[in-house]
């Protein structure tokens, strides 16, 4: 139960017409005027204030604020968010040239936005993206790059115009209640009406046709996709091919081919495809290890897979891709250095030890004319990690 002389710390509310600020009154004021007994302290309230004239500095009077445009009717929660007439009359503070060359920015950056979703569209369709094909490497990179110009021309063009072009607005409105009253709804509208004539839209005709061609045309980005998604459409087909193909020949890291007897007993290369930019596709590196042929166990149906006790294994890891590149010459055993999988190169690279679930898959390999290796096709199965639409 509360009483005249005790509010429980909480300031009373103004009467009915008043703002708080008229409530309240200046806190100097306050502070100089003589208190009542009721008003010093109530019932069981002995707390004072250590607040004195002299400590005390204010900071902006009604009169300051109104100067400065920001009256009691900003602080009033009862104030609908309307821009009043002194800021409706406000000029920008560019100047006519200066306004100029600003729209000419916007418009560079809303036309930007546009050649990017052009590029988009035109390398989707155009740029190949094959193994064959020496832009391969380019597609999604021009990819990312187009869309990132259609994106953000658009958004940096918005920014700059409202930083640029717009009236500079600074404002502060007190909470109020979520349910707005039917009044304070038709001055909302009112305001994003004033709003959008503060942008200049109407009479900005560089700006209004650019904003239009840029933000309209990134309906285009995903046109692309209706028709397909480019070479991850067939994900199945793609993941199960490398670049081995039947004739190519295995080279090194520098380019020079691989010829029978080049390799020591025991010994291991690291082989790639000999197609254009070979070594740095992926999904192809090869380890070519050489042991004695009466050391192979022979996986049925892989007779003629192996040369002279030369025989060929991806070296991408089953269990997540890692390179597998540690060869042990007593136990022919492959390692696996991220989570030492183990796999027996003379058993058809079954897995030994270790979280791989698959053996390496195999390359088939013989020899040409000139006694150079050569891949006899592509791998005996999909390379790599498993995923969900693989059998194995």
């Amino acid at each position: 139960m509360s009483t005249p002389g005790n509010t429980g710390g909480q300031q009373p509310s103004p009467p009915t017409g008043q703002t708080s600020a008229q409530a309240a009154g200046s806190i100097r004021d306050r502070l100089s005027s003589p208190r009542t007994s009721d008003q010093a302290s109530g019932p069981g309230d002995t707390r004072t204030s250590d607040l004195h004239e002299n400590g005390f500095q204010q900071t902006d009077s009604a009169a300051a604020l109104q100067g400065h445009g920001r009256g009691e009717s900003q602080y009033d929660s009862s104030s609908p968010p309307v821009a009043t007439e002194e800021l409706a009359g406000r000029k920008h503070p560019l100047g006519p040239e200066d306004a100029k060359a600003a729209e000419r920015k916007v418009a560079a950056l809303f036309l930007l936005s546009f050649l990017g979703v052009v590029g988009f569209v035109a390398t989707f369709f155009l740029v190949p993206h094959e193994y064959t094909s020496s832009t391969r490497y380019l597609y999604t990179p021009l990819l990312g790059t187009f869309m990132a110009l259609a994106l953000g021309g658009v958004g940096a063009g918005a920014v700059l115009w409202a930083k640029l072009l717009m009236v500079d607005e600074e404002a502060v409105q007190e909470r109020h209640p979520f349910g707005s009253d039917k009044d304070e709804r038709g001055a909302t509208a009112e305001a994003l009406k004033k709003g959008l004539e503060e942008t200049g839209i109407a009479r900005r005709s560089l700006l209004r046709n650019t904003v239009l061609l840029g933000a309209g045309s990134l309906a285009l980005l995903p046109v692309p996709f209706l028709f397909g998604l480019g070479p991850y459409q067939h994900k199945e087909r793609v993941l199960a091919t490398t670049a081995w193909k039947k004739g190519v020949r295995l080279i090194r890291q520098n380019g020079t081919p691989v010829r029978l007897g080049d390799l020591s007993i025991g010994s291991i290369e690291s082989v790639f495809p000999d197609v254009e930019h070979g070594t740095k596709i992926a999904d192809s590196p090869t380890l070519l290890i050489r042991m004695r042929p009466e050391e192979l166990q022979v996986v049925e149906g892989r007779e003629d897979w192996s040369i002279d006790g030369h025989i060929a294994y991806s070296s991408v890891c089953t269990h997540l891709g890692c390179p597998v590149k540690l060869y042990e010459q007593q136990t022919h055993h492959l390692f696996c250095p991220c989570h030492q999988s183990t796999f027996a190169a003379n058993d058809g690279c079954k897995v030994v030890f270790g979280p791989a679930a698959r053996p390496l898959p195999q390359l088939a390999i013989s020899l040409d004319d000139e006694g150079y290796f050569v891949a006899q096709g592509d791998y005996s199965e999909a390379v790599g990690p498993s995923y969900w639409e693989r059998d194995t």
